[in-house]
């Protein structure tokens, strides 16, 4: 009994996509749209609507929405767009809601790792030019308080365990051709600290050179990273229950991501999920306690 529950224990897993469709548009609004650091024009064909306020400017990659200049900003949202920042949201804001896309926040944190940490306020709305200003977007969320709303659902899968990804900084040395940029400056050991710390999700590209580069992805930006490969970076994709593979990007590499401890470590390492899994190890201590004691 004891052998068929580990089997069954260290079988078990699961996708990174909860989905192979892509989103479909369910709405072609008109929103407020910044196309430059002073030029703001209204768009259509929006998914939804995005306007941010920060006190100061907050300069970070680890975060879409915190991210920009002081005063505010508006983002017309593409429908491939709308998961992403929603789970941005999810995670960096107090009390944003997670199951519907509308909703706003006053109390969102871009850097928790830095000393200065870049709060902002966000709201997101699903209505025409509904972010012409901050008030009126909380007042179209709030404008039907009793209609029940939209249940939004996620394509990516929620990554809350922390993974220990392979040496995630080394390898920005040399020119590369890659969609995995760095996330922290060689000089910020507080940033690399933080992500080797926080991260849900380990990846590895090699470029067309043969350079190798290893990232590792925190809970507010990973499933932006996974949308984007799946979306627009790359044509094809390989998903099981171990690993996910990009290939045929437009940079010409090859994307692997998987979520065990230095299963970033080469290639095949991730393709043959052959990762450290500390909690399979602890059950196998386990196991192994419980069969002594049974005999």
């Amino acid at each position: 009994m004891l052998l068929l529950f580990l089997v069954l224990y260290l079988r078990t897993s699961f996708a990174l996509l909860l989905t192979t469709d892509n989103r479909i548009s369910t709405r072609n609004i008109t929103c407020k749209h910044d196309l430059a650091s002073t030029t703001t024009i209204y768009v259509q064909n929006c998914e939804a609507c995005l306007i941010t306020l920060r006190n100061y400017p907050i300069e970070t990659t680890l975060s879409l929405t915190g991210s920009g200049l002081a005063g505010f900003s508006y983002t017309c949202l593409q429908v491939n767009q709308v998961e992403m920042y929603h789970e941005n949201l999810v995670r960096e804001c107090h009390y944003f809601p997670q199951n519907t896309l509308s909703g706003y926040d006053d109390f969102c944190i871009a850097s928790p790792y830095t000393f200065v940490r870049g709060s902002y306020r966000a709201c997101i709305c699903t209505t025409n030019t509904c972010n012409f200003n901050y008030t009126q977007c909380m007042r179209e969320t709030n404008r039907f308080p009793y209609e029940k709303k939209t249940l939004f659902t996620n394509t990516i899968t929620e990554l809350t365990n922390r993974v220990k990804c392979y040496q995630p900084y080394e390898d920005y040395r040399e020119q590369s051709y890659s969609n995995l940029i760095p996330l922290c400056s060689d000089d910020d050991d507080i940033c690399k600290n933080y992500l080797f710390n926080q991260g849900v999700l380990c990846a590895i590209s090699v470029d067309r050179t043969n350079k190798i580069i290893r990232q590792t992805l925190i809970p507010s930006i990973y499933s932006a990273y996974l949308i984007k490969y799946k979306t627009r970076f790359c044509k094809t994709y390989t998903d099981n229950s171990k690993y996910i593979i990009f290939s045929q990007c437009e940079l010409e590499e090859t994307v692997c991501m998987c979520t065990y401890d230095e299963c970033n470590k080469d290639f095949e390492t991730c393709r043959t999920n052959e990762g450290i899994r500390n909690n399979d190890y602890f059950v196998l201590l386990l196991f192994v306690f419980l069969l002594n004691i049974c005999i």
